[in-house]
């Protein structure tokens, strides 16, 4: 019996140092303070990373809204150009405490004359070198 503990110690020790538990993440959103206009590159939400860390290499951040097609949003250094952008600091890793905006990139994605704000889900991703997804949490903000 002794042995079998002392198993699932080293076993849950050599896990952990190798990186199979994962570290959880959790996130939350709101509206950006500034408000929407009718220009397409407006400040639509502010993401905020509440506890974990995450390398900005594998960060996807996905927005769903009900009157349009699924948008992928990329890092403002990217080199694509997708709808919807996202600016990173000057370190690898997105850091507990800190917050993203997200914002529109050449395409009005909300406007002002959208009566109750927009309803948008941002969803949370990592995504492996061999380009394997993994939802982390999905995020809802009326954005006004």
């Amino acid at each position: 019996m002794e042995i079998r503990r002392l198993l699932v110690v080293l076993l849950t020790v050599a896990l952990f140092i190798g990186g199979c538990i994962l570290e959880e993440k959790q996130f939350s959103g709101s509206d950006s303070s500034a408000p929407i206009t009718d220009n397409n590159n407006d400040d639509l939400a502010d993401i905020l990373m509440e506890t974990g860390n995450l390398s900005w290499s594998e960060l996807k951040i996905e927005l769903e809204s009900s009157d349009s097609d699924s948008k992928t949003c990329y890092s403002s250094s990217h080199e694509s150009s997708g709808d919807c952008t996202f600016d990173e600091d000057d370190d690898p890793y997105w850091t507990e405490g800190e917050t993203i905006t997200i914002r529109e990139n050449g395409i009005g994605l909300c406007n002002a004359g959208d009566n109750g704000g927009c309803k948008m889900t941002f969803l949370i991703k990592t995504i492996s070198s061999n380009g394997e997804e993994n939802l982390l949490q999905e995020i809802d903000v009326t954005v006004e």
